[in-house]
């Protein structure tokens, strides 16, 4: 199963592009909830299967994005990347030391490297994903809603491209040995 990178986003770029239009972070949410259900239903019908990634990522915004909206309190909403990026980092080290490599399991078909390597890189990924939940909580404490919003959005995407580009690079130099 392959979903394309928009469909995967849907629900961010829903939510960014209420936010941009209104600064109204509570419609904007309410609106992220709604696309991730419907990015969940898409997935059932089209695919006959919903990744664990988008479950928890659907249930998180649900819960986190339904407190923000209940209680009219950011700070729900403001956590909830935190929350995730924390569960995907974490379970990627704990798989790791129970013996399951994540990040060997969802790329071993394609490259083919040492087990060391893929090793260091589903470490290097799971504190990635914790560190990033930790800028996530300072921005979002330390900084503007709006500034939140476009770290949310756009730096943490940034992020994980530069990351993943740095992750490559480590690839190809660790073939060519």
């Amino acid at each position: 199963m392959q979903n394309n990178i928009l469909f995967e986003m849907f629900p961010l770029i829903a939510f960014f592009a209420v936010y941009y239009f209104t600064k109204n972070l509570f419609l904007a949410t309410g609106v992220c909830i709604v696309a991730s259900w419907i990015q969940l239903l898409s997935c059932k019908m089209k695919y006959k299967f919903i990744s664990k990634n988008t479950w928890i990522s659907t249930i998180l915004i649900t819960i986190f994005g339904g407190l923000t909206i209940f209680l009219h309190n950011k700070t729900f909403v403001m956590l909830k990347p935190t929350v995730l990026m924390w569960i995907i980092g974490t379970s990627l080290i704990v798989g790791q030391i129970a013996g399951k490599n994540g990040i060997k399991l969802m790329l071993s078909k394609e490259i083919d490297v040492p087990d060391s390597v893929w090793n260091k890189l589903n470490l290097a990924w799971g504190l990635f994903f914790i560190f990033i939940g930790i800028v996530n909580l300072f921005v979002a404490f330390n900084f503007s809603e709006y500034a939140w919003v476009q770290f949310k959005v756009f730096g943490t995407f940034g992020c994980s491209i530069i990351f993943m580009i740095i992750s490559v690079a480590v690839i190809m130099i660790t073939k060519k040995k």
